[in-house]
């Protein structure tokens, strides 16, 4: 009778994972971007999240960005951005972020410079672009 009890708890098990599979696969169509008109970020992100080992968020900018003035660059809006999403949504923790934040850049010394090539390097799935400018000093 034990060896019954045996098989019908690995069929149960074997039910449960086909189940989780499918539910699994249902959401990912939900999400897929092809099959949503207006999808809000979020869900691209989970979306990416589900279908690959590394979803990777590349911040580009100038002073904002790299956190310069912020006590620490967890209180920057790049480190409090991360923080919040990681706190929030435990389905985005394959979210991997870069900062490509270069202090006092303008927009076109992030283009002249060449820096916008490291983010293409990234191979990002999202990018964030602070549209920066350049802070003028007076002496």
């Amino acid at each position: 009778m034990s060896s019954d009890a045996g098989i019908e708890t690995k069929e149960a098990a074997v039910e449960l994972k086909e189940k989780e599979k499918e539910e699994r696969e249902t959401l990912i169509q939900s999400l897929k971007p092809e099959n949503v008109k207006q999808q809000p970020l979020i869900d691209y992100l989970h979306y990416k999240s589900l279908t690959q080992d590394r979803v990777i968020v590349s911040l580009v900018g100038s002073n904002g960005t790299s956190g310069t003035g912020a006590s620490n660059s967890s209180n920057s809006w790049a480190g409090r951005l991360e923080k919040s999403l990681r706190a929030d949504r435990d389905d985005l923790e394959t979210l991997s972020f870069i900062n490509h934040g270069h202090e006092e850049y303008s927009t076109k010394d992030l283009l002249e410079g060449k820096k916008i090539e490291a983010v293409i390097q990234d191979k990002p799935d999202l990018i964030i672009f602070e549209n920066s400018k350049k802070i003028w000093k007076t002496l």
